[in-house]
């Protein structure tokens, strides 16, 4: 044990002293602020050209309402940031359906006008299947479309009311929908009295919860790949032949992913106190609770043995950088796992999907914390299986590492493929 502790001192301190810890160190907060500021610039980014498009209106009673309710939006489309659309109307009397689709597609290639819409002259029967046809050579924009159907579908609507002899503000009146509050249970305090449970705050449910398992794939991403780094400069150097010769191969492992251990905890130290900086600034530090801070740290620390393992042992199967990129690959879609599924676990965080992929020991540090932050959080004998599933992931990843480090060392001039590492763990 004094070896292992030795070892994992000496990693640590490396570690921390090593460039690249002092820059993701630095430049994560960055990169983290600065992608939060472009996503609120692009957010609030708008599209004030002017879209200018041809309807043929078939019906002859949508087009002027069309013209209408573009005319009032253009007064304050300037101000409120918007695109200003302008309809022009085109007859389609004396010329055929095809010609006259060719004829505006072609002013639309030449910039004439940015689309065209087609209205059918049954829109307003209510047992008609036609639909509003718009065109364009933009088909990622989204703006002028989804106005055009809304407008267009108002007008209809208005006019088959007055053809039924139905008032549509009364309509309007009658089928206003009610405003939907979410809020928690009720509970009884320590006193015996009542309380009523709060409005639920949808970041505080879900922001808070997904910021979490961002932060800890964050940690790893930038801490377990350091463990490669370090194995394969040690074996180049042939440094590890020394320590071999002092330390068992297990005891090696063991030091070196209990340093990366520690180097992720104050990695996550720092950044969850400037998290929870942030939190109190906005309101919400109490959505970080001791206890999840806690499961973080757990799970943070079952998370960097089981992937700092594996890069570990992948450190050790080969010679130099270039050829651990391509064996690094099958370890990052282990890590990708989550990042992939955590919209379903999600979504239900309770249901099959989520209780098996959560099990996963890959994927449990990160959605099994996910699930813990949901409320109400997942049964405690599937948090405890998922620890367990863990634990003992952990201790045979650092075992297999520890195989395949001592056989590795032995090969110079050769990396080993996955098959020749699965036959190392298994000859011993």
């Amino acid at each position: 044990m004094t070896k292992i502790l030795i070892v994992a001192q000496s990693e640590f301190a490396t570690l921390v002293r090593s460039k690249a810890f002092i820059v993701t160190l630095i430049l994560m907060p960055v990169i983290m602020g600065a992608s939060v500021f472009i996503m609120r610039m692009t957010r609030d980014a708008t599209d004030t050209n002017q879209r200018r498009f041809v309807y043929v209106d078939r019906s002859g009673l949508v087009g002027r309402v069309l013209e209408a309710v573009a005319e009032v939006r253009n007064q304050t489309a300037a101000t409120d940031g918007l695109a200003r659309f302008e309809p022009v109307a085109v007859s389609p009397v004396g010329r055929s359906n095809d010609d006259l689709r060719l004829e505006l597609s072609d002013r639309v290639r030449r910039k004439e006008i940015f689309a065209f819409v087609e209205i059918p002259p049954e829109i307003v029967d209510p047992d008609s299947s036609s639909e509003i046809r718009y065109y364009s050579d933009h088909p990622t924009y989204q703006a002028l479309p989804d106005w055009v159907q809304v407008t267009v579908n108002q007008a209809v609507l208005s006019e088959r009311f007055r053809a039924a002899a139905v008032d549509p503000a009364l309509v309007a009146r009658l089928t206003k929908p009610a405003a939907l509050g979410s809020v928690g249970l009720f509970e009884r305090d320590d006193s015996g009295a009542v309380r009523a449970g709060e409005e639920v705050d949808e970041f505080r449910a879900v922001g808070v919860p997904a910021a979490m398992m961002v932060l800890m794939f964050i940690v790893i991403t930038a801490s377990a790949p350091q463990l490669l780094n370090s194995v394969i400069e040690e074996k180049m150097n042939r440094i590890s032949e020394v320590l071999v010769g002092s330390v068992a191969p297990f005891e090696l492992m063991m030091g070196k992913l209990l340093g990366g251990v520690a180097v992720s905890m104050l990695l996550a130290a720092i950044y969850l106190a400037g998290s929870l900086g942030m939190a109190y600034y906005y309101g919400y530090a109490r959505a970080v609770t001791p206890v999840m801070a806690a499961w973080f740290l757990l799970f943070l620390v079952m998370a960097v043995l089981i992937f700092g393992s594996m890069f570990i042992a992948i450190g050790a199967a080969c010679n130099d950088l270039k050829d651990s990129q391509n064996m690094m690959t099958p370890v990052m879609l282990f890590m990708m796992v989550p990042v992939f599924t955590w919209g379903a676990v999600l979504r239900a965080p309770e249901g099959t999907v989520a209780l098996v992929l959560s099990l996963l020991p890959t994927a449990a540090p990160f959605l099994m914390l996910l699930r813990i932050a949901l409320q109400p959080g997942p049964p405690l004998w599937q948090v405890l299986l998922s620890v367990t599933l863990m634990v003992l992931t952990s201790v045979a990843a650092v075992w297999a590492a520890g195989r395949i480090f001592r056989t590795g060392l032995l090969m110079q001039g050769k990396s080993a493929s996955i098959s020749e590492m699965i036959r190392w763990v298994r000859q011993g």
